[in-house]
């Protein structure tokens, strides 16, 4: 499983994966290995972060119902 992402300079990125690259470096991971735990890192990052989008969407939209129109 292949995860990219959308903007590979993002800062949530870019600092994420410079503390992955230590831990590898740190510990020594085979690229095999490391690639397969990259993937699943990414991955719940993406997971969790559209759980979380889609909460905020909704959780807006519900507030902003009782809120009357700008004039």
């Amino acid at each position: 499983m292949s995860v990219n992402t959308k903007n590979p300079r993002a800062k949530w990125y870019i600092e994420l994966m410079e503390k992955f690259g230590n831990l590898v470096e740190l510990h020594a991971l085979p690229d095999e290995v490391a690639e397969a735990v990259k993937s699943l890192l990414l991955g719940v990052a993406r997971d969790q972060y559209m759980a979380g989008n889609k909460s905020g969407i909704r959780w807006m939209r519900e507030k902003m119902q009782g809120v009357p129109a700008a004039v």
